[in-house]
């Protein structure tokens, strides 16, 4: 495998959860054949919401050794309704922005496995996507940004 600058992962495929229900991924940040990847930036996208209260009652990043999820930590910083506020959802389709979150993360710092958790209030599809950087800067083909196109501007 050639070195790639960044590699993206599906992390939740597009999965419709119930109130209360719980949405979560593993993200394993060590790429075969380039090694530990240094930055992460993950974006975490929900359907429209009934209303605006019915933010997620769970949002957050979780770190670990292994991919059991019950050996997973919270990452400091990384917490919703500890860490930042998670805001109000967005009930309308056509708002310019969705019920999206997106975390950074530095790597470096973290072990090897992270989880997102998410947990809505009202049913709503949920799909999450990582994109992991190998070193700084951003890809310069397709190739390299492990994507069928990569337009630039």
């Amino acid at each position: 495998m050639s070195y790639q600058n960044l590699v993206s992962r599906v992390v939740i495929n597009a999965v419709s959860k119930t109130a209360g229900a719980t949405a979560s991924g593993i993200i394993d940040t060590f790429v075969p054949g380039c090694g530990q990847a240094r930055w992460l930036t993950l974006d975490v996208m929900a359907s429209t919401a009934d209303v605006v209260s019915n933010k997620p009652t769970v949002l957050k990043l979780q770190e670990g050794e292994t991919t059991d999820a019950t050996s997973m930590a919270n990452i400091s910083g990384f917490v919703g309704g500890t860490d930042f506020t998670i805001p109000n959802a967005n009930t309308a389709a056509t708002a310019v922005l969705q019920n999206s979150y997106k975390f950074n993360v530095d790597c470096r710092a973290r072990k090897r496995y992270l989880q997102v958790v998410y947990s809505p209030q009202t049913t709503q599809v949920i799909t999450a996507i990582a994109n992991l950087a190998m070193s700084g800067g951003s890809p310069t083909t397709a190739a390299k940004a492990n994507a069928m196109t990569l337009a630039e501007g």
